[in-house]
């Protein structure tokens, strides 16, 4: 049986933990603060319980107290929202994802989590491929396959509306059933010293489960995420098997990498071959 502390009332209904955290932080997004008192009155629970809950999230990382309420992490870049981000660096993630071209094979099981450089991967390999295995919680990237012979398969949860992902539990349970070949990871910043970053609780956990099941993991990411924080820590850089990203990366952070052991694969590298 479920914990009490598992469960928040919600309405008439019930709520996980986790997804309620997530309603916290897309209230923060929206609005760059949030306020106790309407939080208690939104989800029907107390004041100790809100408190607790934002206390729990600035141990995560993903907020600061304030008197009152929270507000946003003022070191932190903020998330952008897909379709705004979709038309940044497109060139860069079509250079993405021809290079990903070479790391599939035939009738393998791939893991793409949301984001737009998953989005145009998934175009790329429907030009590419017969047969392959998508588990994916991007509606997106499920709408791009499906006219395509490939088995796509989504998770159930909660949808997250601004992103147009799946998140949640169930979803986490779901795709720890499954043993992944491939997992092209997206990610907002790369560091040596902080590892892979993103935003999103919701989503780092649903990254967190796919890297967690499967054999090989690339990060996927253009020259921009490179020496840069974001919100929420997934993993070490060199947990991974490499990072697949495009030619402009300096020439000076392509050193710094591969004398840490961590293989990158770019544009410019290709070409030399």
């Amino acid at each position: 049986m479920a914990s009490e502390d598992t469960f928040k009332e919600y309405g008439d209904t019930y709520m996980l933990a986790h997804e309620r955290y997530q309603l916290i932080l897309d209230e923060l997004e929206q609005h760059d603060i949030v306020k106790v008192a309407g939080l208690t009155k939104t989800f029907n629970v107390s004041t100790e319980t809100i408190r607790r809950d934002l206390e729990h999230l600035e141990k995560e990382g993903t907020l600061k107290r304030v008197r009152g309420g929270a507000i946003p992490l003022p070191t932190n870049i903020k998330q952008t929202n897909f379709v705004l981000r979709e038309e940044q660096y497109q060139e860069e993630k079509q250079s993405i994802a021809q290079h990903v071209l070479q790391f599939v094979t035939e009738g393998q099981c791939i893991a793409l989590d949301v984001s737009t450089t998953n989005t145009e991967i998934a175009r790329m390999l429907a030009t590419q491929f017969k047969h392959l295995t998508i588990i994916t919680n991007s509606l997106t990237i499920a709408e791009e396959l499906k006219s395509t012979n490939f088995t796509v398969i989504l998770p159930g949860g909660v949808l997250r509306n601004s992103e147009l992902c799946i998140v949640g539990d169930s979803a986490i349970q779901f795709i720890n059933g499954f043993h992944i070949d491939l997992f092209f990871m997206s990610i907002s910043g790369i560091s040596l010293t902080e590892g892979l970053m993103d935003y999103g609780v919701g989503e780092c956990e649903i990254k967190r489960a796919m890297y967690k099941n499967a054999r090989q993991v690339y990060a996927v990411a253009d020259h921009s995420k490179f020496n840069v924080t974001a919100m929420l820590r997934i993993c070490p850089v060199d947990a991974i098997n490499g990072i697949i990203t495009d030619a402009h990366v300096q020439a000076e952070t392509l050193k710094e990498f591969e004398e840490a052991g961590v293989l990158v694969f770019s544009a410019e590298k290709q070409s030399e071959k």
